[in-house]
């Protein structure tokens, strides 16, 4: 007679009696497959994990609109996502290039920076890995994709703690990127020295 032991949706054994997953039983973090002694993070699914496990469980997944699953059974854990990740500005870097986006995958992007550029914990300087600020990235972006920016650039130039650099509004004038001009002549953020440049 052949007897299998049922398996759980992440490989470990479930147990013939209870069901319960041994991981679950055995207070073993389902990702490392370690004793949970310290760092202890329980699901809204009701699930634990080490915190660091589960922290790179979350970023290693693909992004997506429904947020990331638990590594058991698969729920979206979205709750304990928000709660356990720090908040990083250099985030809304994966979300800038649209280029090659169909409208749906613009839209998706479009939202993501909307979130992370209205949290009270986001640096309106970030800059990216080459050391180009947020609204530089956006403004160059907007030449090769559209305006799809256009309102993420407004928010930006309208605070008060904005860093913008010359050549941002440089590359503008000379890619003569009308629209977004307009956004900097509106709120009085051209140097003076290039307001003879702008015909607009």
């Amino acid at each position: 007679m052949n007897i299998r032991r049922e398996r759980c949706k992440n490989g470990t054994r479930r147990n013939k009696t209870t069901g319960e997953c041994e991981c679950v039983l055995n207070n073993t973090c389902a990702i490392c497959l370690e004793r949970i002694i310290t760092g202890n993070v329980k699901t809204t699914c009701k699930h634990n994990f080490h915190k660091e496990c589960l922290v790179g469980w979350c970023k290693r997944q693909v992004p997506s609109t429904d947020g990331p699953n638990c590594p058991l059974c698969r729920n979206n854990i979205d709750h304990t996502y928000k709660k356990i990740m720090p908040f990083n500005s250099k985030e809304v870097f994966r979300y800038t290039n649209v280029c090659g986006l169909d409208e749906d995958g613009i839209k998706h992007n479009s939202k993501q920076i909307d979130k992370i550029i209205h949290n009270p914990k986001f640096d309106i300087n970030v800059k990216n890995y080459y050391g180009q600020t947020l609204l530089d990235e956006l403004c160059s972006y907007t030449f090769i994709s559209g305006i799809h920016f256009k309102d993420f650039i407004e928010y930006l130039i309208q605070k008060p703690t904005i860093v913008i650099d010359n050549h941002t509004i440089a590359g503008l004038i000379g890619n003569k990127n009308d629209v977004i001009l307009t956004l900097f002549i509106k709120h009085n953020k051209i140097p003076h020295y290039l307001k003879k440049l702008v015909d607009v």
